[in-house]
């Protein structure tokens, strides 16, 4: 059955709606859940920390998935069993709580790296400013949650704050039907040659650079989503206006990024940009250890809404076919979402065992240094093959 080209776009689009709020949401109720669950320091940040690690897991499986029932059939049965997860997970206690994030954690790593295969797969012309649409997408809806997550909790609880996801995931998870008509699946179409995709991934030094940049730049998003409203907290800023700082960070840099991201094609060397932008970010981190928080949070934001797409946009164009581009983007993200759920868990876990939030912040500056490098080498015009 042949479908629409508008309804794969706008599947492609709810489903990017989904992809963020069960992660940002609970930040900003971290300490409020930590109260109602009474929870140690240690298992509150396992619980910040346990979706991101579920990121990179989950994203190692994709090519397995995708070989048994294919890129579009994938990402249907992800999506049924992240809608039953966040509708499930409030209610069951701490236990159920790590339970249903995980599942939603793994269910999310998978969709995030199938998005730019179901892209190039279904419009191969549109790449760049599909990627920067779905990207920019993104990163309000995980404003959105961040924001009216604390408020919604205040009102209804922390648990219905939870839930309330539940119904847009629904909507997607209905959309995604559409992607089972029109186009066969990549992987079905072409040789099976994964244990050579692999390790041609594995030995290319431009994948290596693609990898720094995607998890030094996820490790900075992610530890601040989780442990930014903290941080303020400790300094004395109360919960309604953290929650509203990190919903800044989240969303100031996202018209910014969109134009960005959507003009990425037209720069034949990436590089300067990528460091210019990596750069843009340590000059936001500073401003944080400086107690500077509206300019940090803006400054902040704008670096990390444009280096997110440049990472997507790099794992879609620098792999030389689709079967590439699935595997370069499992790599990518299997290893740069396991590198951030350890920093964002060292992030958080340092600060409280110290008591000093600078000595986390320090250590993300000087990481993102290095995301500079990554950033230039990536960017370089190059293909793998």
């Amino acid at each position: 059955m042949k479908v629409r080209p508008f309804w794969v776009v706008l599947a492609i689009l709810v489903i990017a709606v989904i992809l963020r709020p069960p992660v940002a949401q609970i930040g900003p109720i971290l300490d409020l859940i930590q109260t109602k669950l009474s929870l140690t320091d240690t298992e509150t940040a396992f619980l910040a920390a346990i979706p991101v690690l579920c990121f990179g897991f989950g994203a190692f499986t994709t090519p397995v998935l995708v070989r048994r029932f294919g890129v579009n059939s994938t990402m249907v049965w992800l999506l049924a069993l992240l809608f039953v997860a966040i509708a499930a997970r409030p209610y069951l206690g701490f236990i159920g709580l790590i339970l249903g994030t995980t599942l939603a954690g793994l269910a999310i790593a998978v969709a995030n790296v199938l998005l730019p295969t179901v892209v190039r797969a279904r419009f191969p012309k549109k790449v760049v400013p599909l990627t920067a649409g779905y990207t920019t997408i993104l990163a309000a809806s995980a404003s959105f949650a961040a924001a009216f997550s604390y408020p919604s909790a205040a009102q209804f609880g922390w648990q219905m704050a939870l839930e309330l996801w539940a119904l847009p995931a629904l909507l997607a998870l209905g959309l995604s039907l559409t992607l089972l008509g029109g186009k066969s699946d990549a992987a079905q179409e072409e040789p099976e040659e994964h244990a050579g995709d692999f390790k041609l991934i594995s030995r290319s030094p431009i994948a290596w650079a693609i990898i720094g940049l995607f998890g030094i730049q996820s490790l900075g998003f992610y530890a601040l989503l989780a442990w930014l409203p903290n941080f303020a907290i400790d300094s004395g800023m109360n919960p309604s206006d953290a929650g509203a700082l990190l919903s800044l960070m989240t969303v100031v840099g996202v018209p910014v990024g969109l134009v960005l991201s959507s003009n990425f094609g037209r720069f034949k060397n990436l590089a300067p940009v990528g460091a210019v932008i990596s750069m843009v970010t340590i000059a936001g981190l500073v401003l944080l250890l400086m107690h500077l928080w509206v300019p940090a949070a803006i400054v902040i934001g704008i670096g990390q809404a444009s280096s997110f797409p440049l990472s997507l946009s790099l794992i879609s164009t620098r792999a030389g076919n689709q079967r590439l581009t699935t595997m370069l983007s499992s790599v990518s993200q299997g290893v740069g979402y396991l590198v951030a759920a350890g920093g964002t868990f060292l992030f958080g876990w340092l600060a409280k065992v110290t008591g000093n939030w600078q000595v986390s912040v320090i250590g993300l500056i000087a990481l993102t240094c290095i995301q500079v490098v990554a950033a230039w080498y990536a960017g370089r015009p190059q293909v793998i093959r």
